[in-house]
């Protein structure tokens, strides 16, 4: 009906359009004029380099959806992070919980367990000991996308640990609650307590139920889904160091369950220079390193990093 009344229109002014120029004008008639958007990704890479720096290392991630240009551009950056620590402790020792960044370290949105901070060739990524499955997911990603281009890379045991069994499955929900299951010696997490409505007298009780049940369901390492490992998490390392306290160090013993060897789950030999573990004590021993690692019954962790081969390579440290 409008184009009848368009064409009688133009007819009487003896003007007879095509039928492509009739549909554009009652384009324009309905839609009106089409608005100019700005092309942001027509300014030089000098002002974009400027943006980056003023934005947080979240915000810098983000940025790589917008187009291939800003994808690069970020890519590039993080193939410039040559040492990269990925650490476990108390967070709110180093940002305040009702601070989302002090210039230095930036906090997660919508997980404020975990803070950032990033410079020209490092990262440092700080996960709160008081950490959750969805934690240890995200921790993961940052581990991949980091350590893939990292030379330096420092683990904490938690986190080494998790790197490993991620090596041969995606189930890191079976992961947290089976390592939870075979002792961590980790503090228990504000959000695994039990609700508040549960009256006093029940309380106890309820708690040992639950744990028992979680003992008997996850004491067996059986994940879900396999996933078969297309190289190490650190292609490029040729230092890698593996922090652990003397309780953590029942989380090195159990890397031989998840059947993920070293050159397949953490770095390339042929590229790695060291391998260290630092352990935390605060008991001196006057006997040699290699006396002190036999006496904390590594056994298994020398035999799965196959120390034997690695040789001068391969060192433990007490601190």
């Amino acid at each position: 009906m409008l184009n009848e009344q368009i064409v009688r229109l133009l007819s009487m002014m003896h003007i007879h359009p095509s039928a492509g120029q009739t549909t554009s004008v009652v384009r324009r008639l309905k839609f009106g004029k089409k608005k100019s958007t700005p092309k942001f990704a027509t300014l030089p890479e000098s002002v974009w380099e400027i943006i980056l720096d003023h934005l947080s290392p979240f915000e810098r991630v983000k940025m790589r959806r917008v187009n291939q240009k800003l994808k690069n551009m970020v890519d590039n950056r993080r193939k410039r992070v040559l040492y990269a620590d990925f650490l476990r402790t108390d967070v709110s020792s180093i940002l305040p919980a009702d601070s989302c960044e002090d210039g230095d370290f930036f906090r997660l949105p919508k997980s404020p367990r975990i803070v950032v901070h990033e410079e020209v060739r490092s990262i440092l990524i700080i996960v709160d000991t008081h950490w959750t499955v969805s934690d240890a997911v995200k921790m993961m990603a940052a581990i991949r996308y980091y350590g893939a281009n990292a030379h330096t890379v420092t683990l904490d045991a938690s986190l080494a640990e998790l790197c490993v069994a991620a090596q041969c499955t995606n189930d890191i929900a079976f992961w947290f609650a089976f390592q939870s299951a075979s002792g961590t010696s980790d503090p228990i997490c504000q959000s695994s307590k039990p609700p508040r409505w549960i009256p006093d007298e029940y309380r106890i009780k309820s708690v040992q139920s639950y744990q028992q049940d979680e003992l008997i369901a996850y004491s067996q390492w059986t994940p879900r889904t396999q996933r078969i490992p297309i190289g190490p998490l650190f292609s490029k390392a040729t230092e890698v160091t593996i922090r652990a306290s003397v309780p953590q160090l029942r989380r090195l013993r159990r890397f031989s369950v998840y059947r993920s060897p070293l050159h397949r789950s953490f770095i390339d030999a042929n590229n790695l220079q060291i391998l260290r573990l630092v352990v935390s004590t605060s008991t001196s021993s006057g006997r040699k390193g290699r006396q002190v690692a036999q006496s904390l019954k590594l056994a298994p962790f020398l035999k799965w990093a196959n120390s034997e081969r690695l040789a001068h390579r391969f060192s433990v440290q007490f601190v």
